[in-house]
């Protein structure tokens, strides 16, 4: 990872050698966020700012074509080759492997975007909701689960990359 003097990633942040943030604009990390290899935030055309406990794991891309601030809340597992180009992402939601999420759309929080899914510009997916299949199906989550499986994950995960 190059030195980039204007970002702001926390000293607990674990950025993994083969990681890459990339851009003419700042990124800001929040406390116990894991980059895995390969993983790539881009702010392309404006800043991205990422919360706090969010794992982004390898090959995931974050890209800011905007002008605007890229948002991603606390809590969130952006899963293997998962893309997202939205410009708010909630929290304590799970991007499976391979999903992807363009630019204009946005995703609330405690939601999953299934595996293999593209969320388009335009689309919003509210609180709670789970979209699955490759007709983009959706259903209402009852229990929520995301921050406790992502905060093990994070307690784990340490032990094992470094």
């Amino acid at each position: 990872m190059a030195d980039r003097k204007d970002d702001k990633v926390d000293k607990s942040v674990l950025v993994t050698r083969r990681s890459m943030l990339e851009g003419s604009f700042p990124i800001e990390i929040g406390p116990n966020t894991i980059l895995h290899p390969e993983c790539r935030i881009h702010a392309h055309k404006g800043p991205i700012k990422i919360g706090s406990n969010n794992l982004f794991e390898e090959q995931s891309v974050i890209v800011n074509n905007t002008d605007q601030t890229m948002v991603i809340g606390d809590y969130n597992l952006v899963e293997v080759g998962a893309r997202i180009k939205a410009i708010s992402i909630g929290s304590r939601n799970v991007f499976e492997c391979k999903s992807s999420v363009a630019l204009g759309a946005a995703v609330g929080n405690d939601c999953v975007i299934g595996a293999a899914v593209t969320i388009c510009s335009g689309d919003k997916v509210e609180d709670n909701t789970v979209v699955y299949g490759k007709d983009r199906e959706r259903r209402t989550i009852k229990t929520k689960r995301n921050q406790a499986d992502v905060q093990c994950a994070l307690n784990a995960l340490p032990k094992l990359l470094f």
